[in-house]
């Protein structure tokens, strides 16, 4: 068991600093991820400082929560976790998770994502998770099912690519009441 919400093994999340800029400029325009974030256009760092400078971390205001995962032992940034599309009313949330390429296929992702999961239902009250992901994306599809999520729905021809459509599929982790 972890010490904190926010940590799963070597992962802890983490607001967003302003010296977060160059790392999400980094993230945000890695073109090999675009497809999987629906990210049509690389952002400046204009943008992204801007979007530090007003970004408040409040998903009941905003809809949206960005952490920045980090290796808790030397705190080095190797990630991004959201929540995103929040519905108070039906209490969901969509769930991204963006590890760097050289900290991927080392369980990083498992970790964040399972942090931000008991996070977003423990701590914030949010009862369904979902996240759309390609078809062909068998990483993401392996970590959100090691995560508790389940898939319920193929949306057939959902992702353009360069060489034409894709499928994706809907994985969805429902929380469930803890044992008293």
């Amino acid at each position: 068991m972890s010490t904190s919400i926010l940590q799963e093994k070597e992962i802890t999340l983490r607001a967003v600093e302003p010296t977060d800029l160059d790392f999400i400029f980094l993230a945000e325009n890695d073109s090999r991820s675009w497809k999987a974030s629906s990210t049509v256009a690389p952002m400046s760092r204009y943008m992204i400082q801007q979007y530090i400078d007003s970004y408040r971390a409040d998903i009941y205001q905003d809809r949206q929560l960005r952490l920045i995962a980090t290796h808790a032992p030397t705190g080095e940034r190797i990630g991004i976790a959201d929540l995103y599309d929040y519905d108070p009313r039906n209490s969901r949330a969509g769930v991204g998770i963006y590890i760097t390429p050289t900290h991927r296929s080392q369980g990083y992702g498992t970790s964040t994502l399972e942090a931000l999961c008991r996070y977003a239902q423990e701590f914030l009250g949010i009862h369904t998770l979902y996240a759309t992901i390609a078809s062909d994306n068998h990483p993401s599809i392996h970590i959100f099912t090691r995560c508790q999520f389940t898939q319920t729905a193929t949306l057939p021809h959902w992702i353009k690519t360069t060489q034409g459509y894709t499928s994706a599929v809907i994985m969805q982790r429902i929380a469930t009441k803890k044992a008293e």
